[in-house]
């Protein structure tokens, strides 16, 4: 009798019918966070994180196929992912294919997460398989799937009608050699019209990645928008409306920041941001004709109940100053594309950066000048460079020679001041060894300390430059040659940078007569995201492949070269320039030798 009942009771658990209720919902009366899966174990409370609910909610509105979460890191939205998959097991059993971008990722998902909430929530017993595959955990009723975003295989094994994709901008242009991984998957719900559903979210790279592009083609965005705590005005958190002061040091900064409403001006602090969550309404920010198939949601790191307006302004006081700091804070806490200025340069706007000196003047403010050579198979592209304090730097002039010897006369030349008195002479430039390279090192030994062999570097650095010695056996000389290896795009992220920095101190200019060519050249690359070795990398790369680059290239030259010798630490009203100067005041300005 004892077993009879007991059948019974478990088919009575197997075959109850689904109770009224949202994922919300369910995920508070049954989803209990162990202390294997957080630091305060207890029940699940949707009061913590609100702006989830309607998130989650989305998969009990028949209407809706697709919803997008663009957000930072650390919001909840794993947990989303989590408490979906529960309630489709405990609630609605169907088939479930989760995608993540890769082996290790997807493996450790399932392992470390998932499957310690299915073994220590009651709701999942008898339901929940524990002797389940970790890439394919059964239950009654159906399945859930694992996907490797990198291989078609597994995405194209399986008709589901509820596919989880997540962090999608990690996710590779292609799945093996097929179609958008994105794609693959999707295709994988045709068979279920009516029913299907697929959750994108990622944290954002670019404005052409995955996510920021669903945003925008999405029926409906929305916002969330939370109540000024003194007015009652309701406003989306914004990170310009955060205050603090820069000149203080980041521990006085935790403490010191607050919100501002935008409405009263009230300053409003993290003792209030729990009641102003619990009061949040998600708002549509844009109208359609009839239901919307996709919704769209985006969020940033000041919404996060575990995250203080303090925390977000020291991690960017922390970040501002290196390029692919500011690159994370701007996605990961911001929850924003990377959308630089200086990511996609344009020959219009560098040419709004010249000066009003004309080619080949000393600009008065230089104290250094430094060149740069890109060799070519059968000719020479040359750039020279004034600097001053706060890397203030001018190109004062460029050019085309033909051999070597050209090279030595511009580069040995003594360049004058407006006034057509000698100034300044190239103090040391770099030159290009990718081609003719035993010409190139045979032309450094004659010129040594001023011309200097350089090598953009193939693989990423931490330094911006190396030195290599290169061993010539079969020359006299027994000092080896010095190599310098350049860290190529942490010097085009720099000059990128001061290229947005209004001219003056600190800014990367052009004289009055740089021309479009020129500045096409130093406009022809991008940067653009890449993963190397498991992680995303930054790096340039030409626009296109008739792009020229040669000029762009001398830059980099130049500037690595004026770091070897110091230029950072060159100060305001620098008594050696102006000595070198006053030696040749009786001496009649000599004939380059070139033509500019």
């Amino acid at each position: 009798m004892d077993a009879l009942e007991n059948l019974v009771n478990n088919a009575c658990k197997i075959f109850k019918p689904p109770e009224r209720i949202k994922v919300s919902e369910w995920a508070d009366k049954y989803r209990y966070m162990s202390s294997e899966e957080t630091s305060r174990p207890g029940p699940w409370r949707t009061s913590i994180v609100p702006y989830l609910a309607k998130i989650m909610d989305c998969l009990n509105d028949d209407d809706i196929e697709k919803v997008i979460f663009l957000k930072p890191t650390q919001i909840g939205g794993t947990e989303a992912g989590i408490n979906i998959v529960g309630y489709i097991i405990d609630q609605q059993p169907s088939r479930i294919l989760y995608v993540l971008p890769d082996e290790d990722t997807m493996r450790d998902f399932s392992s470390q997460r998932l499957q310690k909430v299915l073994r220590t929530n009651e709701c999942f017993k008898d339901k929940y398989r524990e002797d389940s595959k970790d890439l394919m955990l059964s239950f009654h009723g159906g399945f859930c799937k694992f996907g490797n975003a990198s291989s078609a295989t597994k995405l194209a094994s399986w008709s589901v009608p509820v596919i989880i994709l997540d962090e999608i901008d990690k996710y590779p242009k292609q799945a093996s050699k097929e179609a958008s991984p994105l794609k693959l998957a999707e295709e994988r719900t045709k068979n279920w019209p009516g029913k299907r559903k697929m959750f994108f979210w990622s944290t954002p790279t670019l404005k052409t990645g995955n996510i920021w592009q669903l945003w925008e083609n999405a029926d409906m965005r929305f916002e969330f928008q939370v109540p000024c705590p003194f007015c009652g005005h309701y406003q989306a958190l914004e990170w310009n409306q955060v205050r603090f002061n820069v000149d203080e040091d980041v521990t006085a900064i935790q403490y010191n920041t607050h919100y501002e409403c935008c409405s009263c001006g009230g300053h409003i602090t993290d003792q209030y941001k729990p009641e102003m969550l619990e009061k949040g309404r998600w708002v549509a920010l844009n109208e359609i004709n009839g239901k919307p198939k996709s919704v769209a949601f985006k969020l940033n790191s000041l919404y996060s109940p575990w995250v203080t307006f303090g925390q977000m302004a020291a991690e960017f006081i922390r970040s501002k100053d290196d390029q692919l700091l500011l690159m994370n804070f701007v996605n990961s806490w911001l929850g924003e594309p990377w959308e630089s200025k200086s990511a996609v340069m344009e020959a219009d706007l560098l040419l709004q950066h010249k000066t009003d000196v004309p080619m080949g003047i000393v600009p008065d403010w230089a104290q250094l000048l430094t060149g740069g050579v890109d060799v070519q198979m059968g000719y020479f592209y040359w750039k020279i460079d004034a600097w001053g304090p706060g890397v203030t730097c001018q190109t004062i002039a460029y050019g085309r020679a033909l051999t070597l010897d050209e090279i030595e006369k511009i580069m040995d030349t003594w360049y004058p001041d407006k006034n057509g008195k000698p100034k300044l002479q190239v103090w040391v430039y770099g030159i290009d060894t990718g081609y003719r390279t035993e010409e190139i090192y045979d032309y450094c030994e004659r010129h040594p300390r001023v011309a200097i062999p350089v090598k953009g570097s193939s693989t990423p650095m931490v330094q911006r430059a190396r030195p290599s010695n290169i061993e010539r056996k079969d020359k006299l000389n027994k000092v080896p040659l010095q190599l310098w290896i350049i860290n190529t795009d942490t010097y085009k992220n720099e000059i990128a940078m001061r290229m947005e920095i209004p001219m003056g101190k600190g800014s990367w200019m052009l004289n009055a007569d740089c021309d479009r060519e020129f500045a096409e050249q130093i406009t022809s690359e991008h940067r653009v995201i890449q993963t190397k070795g498991g992680r995303a990398v930054e790096t340039w790369e030409k626009k296109t492949s008739a792009k020229q680059n040669h000029w762009w290239d001398c830059s980099v030259y130049s500037f690595a070269v004026a770091d070897l010798v110091h230029m950072r630490q060159l100060q305001e009203d620098e008594p050696q320039a102006q000595e070198q100067a006053e030696e040749f005041d009786d001496m009649a300005l000599p004939e380059p030798g070139f033509s500019l």
